[in-house]
């Protein structure tokens, strides 16, 4: 991954997304420190999520700036910057259902040491470099044990950790995670909470969570979003006594 600059590993300025007559995302400028986990709170339609497509490329922006490094990323496709570090924790498409646990993290093993994306045909022992990674990533989240079991046997919680054993298999230096506690019971959320804190100062963690609790408790620093806009940035403390946010997220 390019080279941060001045300990930033990405940044966004001006970012503006428009859907019709709507402003999902006005005028943002953020920027994620490097070894941090920066968290996006902010009530439903806040622009969260856009935010996030138009950090890892998926939605055109409308105007702005993302920069990754000393890299000008605005205009690049989503898998070029994929390839660059970025990855996001809850993609469906790489995680297959009829797979096993393992064969879904050998994929995305495979495919970030450059392997052909199509060849799923081959056997996974014939690449034994993507196999022990994959193996290494399994082990990291707890998921070993579960190696062999077909991803649609798995419960919500373990499909969640395979999502996040899938990004880390592809080598990321950034990880987005899209309200990675979501739906969950108290004691699988619980047990994510612990992995994403096993991950901070390694990765570099950019996350939206709904859980108010769970942000507190994880967050380096936290941006509030309402509306499509910024209206508060600061470390949790700053955060919990900040009238603007009691009024955005909570309506008080």
């Amino acid at each position: 991954m390019t080279a941060d600059i001045d300990g930033i590993a990405l940044a966004a300025e001006g970012l503006c997304k428009r859907f019709g007559g709507n402003t999902a995302v006005d005028r943002v400028s953020i920027a994620f420190a490097k070894g941090r986990l920066h968290s996006i709170l902010g009530p439903n339609g806040a622009g969260k999520t856009t935010l996030f497509n138009l950090l890892t490329r998926d939605l055109l922006l409308d105007s702005g700036t993302i920069r990754l490094g000393t890299t000008d990323i605005s205009r690049l496709t989503p898998d070029r910057v994929a390839r660059m570090g970025v990855a996001r924790s809850y993609q469906i498409s790489s995680v297959y259902p009829d797979m096993s646990v393992r064969e879904n993290v050998w994929i995305a093993a495979y495919r970030a040491r450059g392997g052909n994306p199509f060849a799923f045909w081959r056997q996974a022992t014939s690449f034994p470099e993507a196999g022990q990674w994959a193996d290494t990533c399994l082990s990291r989240l707890g998921l070993s044990e579960i190696a062999d079991v077909s991803v649609k046997e798995l419960s919500y919680g373990d499909q969640r950790l395979l999502e996040l054993s899938v990004t880390l298999a592809c080598a990321p230096q950034i990880i987005l995670l899209d309200e990675p506690t979501a739906g969950l019971s108290r004691k699988e959320a619980e047990r994510v909470k612990r992995v994403i804190m096993s991950l901070k100062g390694e990765f570099s963690i950019i996350m939206i969570e709904h859980n108010v609790g769970i942000v507190m408790d994880l967050s380096d620093s936290i941006t509030v979003m309402n509306r499509g806009v910024v209206v508060a940035q600061g470390s949790p403390d700053e955060i919990r006594g900040n009238r603007d946010v009691q009024e955005a997220y909570f309506g008080s």
